[in-house]
């Protein structure tokens, strides 16, 4: 019986991980991009909350305004979460010359879901592209986001990631290959189902008439918005050419402190809509698959230690998987590098990130079963 649970448990763990992304790929065989490419040009609004951001948002909206998109279609709401920087005077120089951008501002923190429930109320348009203060849009980006809205079956558009690491190290290579799989499955997931699952909250588009407002207090707004869309039946997508770039710092510390965040909102998230993840529909399907194992995987691979522990006595191959277990968590701790062997040295920097993924949700599950008391954290340094 315990053999049966100890390969339950690998299977789960290997199967988020490794065979669904597979899956995706074997059905995606010989699949057409069915949103045909167009000069379909919506009007749009442009949502950017802020908090702190007089390093980047300058950049920012340049990145906009040279996107190519035309701009007598668009309005940019810039909402600043009580700055205490530059940044209002910065946005208010910026306005006197393109008036189609509005201010507005809380004094009191609250946080990116109250930002973004207000900014919703105050559009004009039907078409509303959410974007970070950090994230440079590439060229046509914009265009090539919202040109999706032609059919009326989507909801909701998420644009690729790019990332640049500040820093050259081991947590800011995995995380570029990190965003890359990611990025990989989401559109994936569009294509096969028009279920992307929680596109990056860096910049995405969706329906104004399908957005439900963010509970109080939700650490990750951009799966509440993904999954309160499907389940109003209308398509999630990722179009690969609506390219954005974010530069990270590539810091151990900042990374697994936006891990441990993003694990508390993603609880959040799965207590609230759980209800709604069958697992025999497309929405539940993708969930769990993608989201909703990889988050109990931490509890997995602590069943599965504990496991392997209690049949150490009645197999050598019980003996063995437990001893690479060891080696997998311990080794990639101690700074070890084995630069001349490349293979090994990769599964060491593998192994690391995992590990620190792994244990940051554990932490954040921590946070939430606390309680989440505020709904904002403290922004990392900005990159361009």
């Amino acid at each position: 019986m315990l053999s049966i649970l100890f390969w339950i448990f690998v299977f789960l763990v290997s199967y988020t991980y490794l065979l669904y992304p597979l899956i995706l790929k074997v059905l995606a065989i010989n699949r057409k991009w069915k949103y045909a490419h167009h000069n379909f040009l919506p009007e749009v609004s442009i949502l950017i909350p802020i908090h702190n951001e007089e390093q980047v948002i300058t950049s920012k909206i340049e990145s906009i305004l040279n996107n190519g998109y035309p701009l007598e279609k668009i309005e940019i709401i810039i909402f600043s979460d009580a700055s205490t920087d530059q940044s209002k005077e910065i946005i208010q120089s910026l306005i006197q010359e393109h008036p189609f951008i509005k201010f507005y501002e809380h004094p009191i923190r609250m946080g990116k879901s109250f930002v973004v429930n207000q900014m919703v109320k105050l559009t004009k348009h039907d078409v509303l592209l959410l974007t970070d203060a950090n994230i440079i849009l590439q060229k046509d980006a914009i265009k090539n986001n919202v040109r999706n809205y032609f059919f009326p079956q989507v909801g909701l558009v998420a644009s690729f990631i790019k990332n640049t690491i500040n820093q050259k190290n081991n947590t800011g290579n995995q995380e570029q290959e990190y965003v890359s799989y990611e990025n990989q499955i989401k559109y994936l997931e569009g294509l096969i189902w028009g279920t992307t699952i929680a596109p990056f909250g860096a910049c995405f588009s969706f329906r104004k008439a399908y957005f439900k407002p963010i509970p109080n207090h939700f650490l990750v707004d951009d799966f509440f918005i993904s999954s309160s869309i499907l389940q109003q039946k209308q398509e999630c997508i990722l179009d690969q050419e609506s390219v954005c770039v974010e530069a990270l710092s590539g810091s151990l510390a900042v990374e697994r402190k936006r891990r441990r965040r993003i694990s508390a909102g993603n609880f959040q998230n799965f207590s609230y809509f759980f209800k709604e993840l069958n697992p025999f529909k497309p929405f539940g399907f993708c969930f769990w698959s993608h989201k909703g194992l990889r988050w109990l995987t931490p509890f997995f691979l602590i069943i599965i230690l504990i496991l392997n522990l209690a049949l150490l006595k009645n197999q050598v191959l019980y003996q063995i998987l437990f001893a690479l277990q060891l080696a997998f968590y311990c080794i990639p701790l101690t700074g070890i590098s084995t630069k001349q062997i490349n293979w090994v040295n990769k599964l060491l920097k593998f192994a690391k990130y995992f590990i620190i993924m792994n244990i940051s949700l554990l932490a954040g599950f921590y946070d939430y079963c606390k309680g989440i008391k505020v709904g904002y954290w403290d922004i990392t340094k900005r990159y361009i």
